[in-house]
């Protein structure tokens, strides 16, 4: 149709994802983890437009016109509000890389069940769902 897009797009690892279904509790088990990249998207989102990093071209023009007390005042409210830490929080599916030759993907699958969730789960117990 015309239509120009922008895409980002990098190379990354090979890996395995788990959907894990606790049978005791009738449940999938997620893995929460705080990722510096989501925090980070918020705390740009927050900030207010017309914000510009300190030394810039204006900011200087405001503070010399503004009386002293109005810079000091001005100063904590002219700071970005900053985001909880529970800004940077996701739910995720355990997962991990392929980063052992000499196990199988279901053995590393297995690997990081263990690490992340705490769970022993035999090889035998897993079942393919996709791969891509």
């Amino acid at each position: 149709n015309g239509t120009k897009k922008s895409w980002d797009f990098m190379r990354t690892h090979d890996s395995v994802s788990v959907l894990i279904f606790n049978t005791t509790s009738h449940c999938f088990i997620l893995v929460k983890q705080f990722r510096p990249a989501v925090y980070m998207c918020e705390w740009e989102r927050m900030k207010p437009a017309h914000t510009m990093p300190e030394g810039e071209q204006g900011a200087a023009d405001h503070a010399a016109a503004a009386p002293k007390e109005e810079q000091e005042g001005s100063k904590e409210a002219s700071r970005p509000q900053q985001p909880p830490a529970s800004a940077g929080v996701t739910y995720e599916l355990c997962a991990g890389i392929v980063d052992k030759p000499h196990l199988s993907l279901e053995e590393i699958a297995c690997q990081e069940v263990l690490e992340e969730c705490g769970y022993e789960v035999p090889v035998s117990k897993l079942r393919r769902i996709t791969s891509y």
